[in-house]
């Protein structure tokens, strides 16, 4: 038993012959076993993969075992072949001797499946991790601090095999019988016997255990053509050694921080802006085919008439269903945000329009702090805005097919700290721009007009984008 109260582990049976003492076996007792008593051990780190090319390689070693005993046949009949032409007749009966006992070793060959000491020994190199040695480090293997020869830990023989407390003043037979040899009694005076007068002695204390941090390393090993399992400890209190690139530091190191610019530069070079219409009317009361009628895509970001809305307005669903998304982008895609509590309904008017639904888009809204934000809600927080993507259904719109398309080259999340504009909005992250824009690469081609149109944009230079049709809603009188 442990210290703790567990049971040990038990040893292997080759391992119960001998004694030993620091790890190594004593002179005068019984030899250390061999490795056949070995073949078959299986470590508890070992995959089925490493265990079934075991079993290939004692394939391989039966082969060359039955190759070796049909040459050995062939060579003793080939013997016994010449002997049969003696002469006279002592030669004659000795050859019929000498061919019967070769007969008999081949007959002996033939019957004997078992494999001799040699070759189990050469199985065990063959196929197995460990060696006789670490085998035998009994202290390692309960978990001591001794390893293979060294046995750093391992207090004293008697400490190895008995327990300080119910095993005292038992006779050497019991311990033959146990561990197959001779083991000293552990004598209840201390060192000195039952009658010696010195202080008892005391237990080292263990040390502490190490961290259980470990990568596991797996090899191939072509010589024995095995897989090689091995643990790699880490030590948590080494120092950890973190590279850094050379000046300057690339972006994805970290988040740049915009030097500041005055709103007037900022407001001059969005007017600068190449191949972008910028209006302002209002939406719904226009009729939006006068920009055109090819766009590719269509990004809709309505003021919702919600009551827990960060940014409330008055567009409600009916109104949405008087926009004729199937003339703006008939063979395109409309990019819409919503609140979910009228996401379910944005789909059914979607749908009534033959666009059907194949993507969202997830914006995290995120403090400055690089908390996640949360705003009042009916269940939950809102801490997210949603913009689901349609598609004009090509199943009745086989055309739409034709559309140039680069599949999964952003993600469907974006993290981002939740600005507002200067009408009191949430600004969408410029991430989402990007992601439109690689989705549709015909969308912005070189030398011809930008086919994206955006509706309900911020007003004013800082909703202009280049390559974009952009409508601002304009306020009710």
């Amino acid at each position: 038993m442990t210290d703790d109260g567990a049971p040990r582990r038990p040893r292997r049976a080759a391992s119960k012959n001998v004694n030993f003492h620091n790890g190594t076996p004593t002179p005068g007792r019984v030899a250390a076993p061999s490795a056949m008593h070995y073949v078959g051990y299986v470590e508890e780190d070992e995959t089925p993969e490493m265990i079934m090319a075991k079993f290939e390689q004692l394939e391989r070693i039966q082969q060359e075992a039955e190759a070796a005993k049909r040459e050995r046949a062939a060579e003793r009949k080939s013997a016994a072949g010449e002997g049969s032409c003696g002469v006279d007749g002592s030669g004659g009966n000795r050859d019929n001797e000498g061919g019967g006992g070769a007969q008999g070793e081949a007959d002996a060959d033939a019957n004997n499946d078992d494999f001799d000491e040699e070759m189990l020994i050469k199985v065990f190199k063959q196929t197995s991790q460990f060696s006789v040695k670490s085998a035998l480090a009994v202290t390692d293997m309960w978990g001591g601090g001794g390893s293979g020869g060294g046995g750093g830990d391992a207090e004293s023989e008697d400490d190895m095999y008995v327990d300080d407390d119910g095993l005292q003043g038992l006779d050497n037979e019991f311990w033959a019988e146990i561990f197959g040899g001779t083991h000293k009694r552990k004598r209840e005076g201390g060192r000195g016997g039952a009658g010696a007068t010195g202080v008892p002695r005391e237990k080292k204390p263990k040390p502490p255990p190490k961290p259980p941090k470990q990568h596991m390393i797996t090899a191939y090993n072509s010589d024995n053509q095995m897989l090689m399992r091995k643990k790699k400890f880490i030590d948590p209190r080494a120092p950890v050694v973190l590279k850094i690139p050379n000046h300057p530091i690339p972006e994805s190191w970290g988040r740049v921080v915009k030097p500041y610019c005055p709103p007037a530069v900022i407001a001059a070079e969005q007017n600068a802006l190449t191949d972008c219409m910028h209006v302002t009317v209002p939406i719904l009361r226009t009729d939006l085919t006068a920009y055109g009628t090819d766009f590719l895509a269509v990004h809709v970001n309505p003021p919702w008439d919600i009551a827990a809305s960060p940014d409330r307005g008055g567009i409600t669903l009916e109104e949405i269903a008087t926009i004729p998304f199937q003339k703006l982008a008939p063979y395109g895609f409309v990019f819409i945000w919503v609140e979910k509590e009228n996401l379910s309904a944005v789909c059914d008017v979607m749908m009534r329009k033959q666009f059907v639904y194949v993507e969202n888009m997830t914006w995290v809204h995120k403090k400055p702090n690089n908390v996640i934000a949360g705003s009042a809600a009916r269940y939950l927080k809102r801490s997210h805005r949603t913009m689901l993507m349609f598609r004009r259904d090509v199943r009745q719109y086989p055309k739409a097919k034709e559309v140039e398309l680069r599949h999964q080259r952003s993600a469907d999340v974006t993290l981002d700290v939740v600005q507002t504009t200067a009408s009191g909005r949430r600004a969408i992250p410029p991430h989402v721009y990007k992601a439109m824009e690689t989705l549709l690469p015909e969308a912005l081609k070189v030398g011809y007009k930008g086919r994206l149109l955006e509706l309900w944009s911020e007003p004013g230079p800082a909703g202009r984008r280049a390559g974009w049709t952009v409508v601002s809603d304009e306020p009710k009188s």
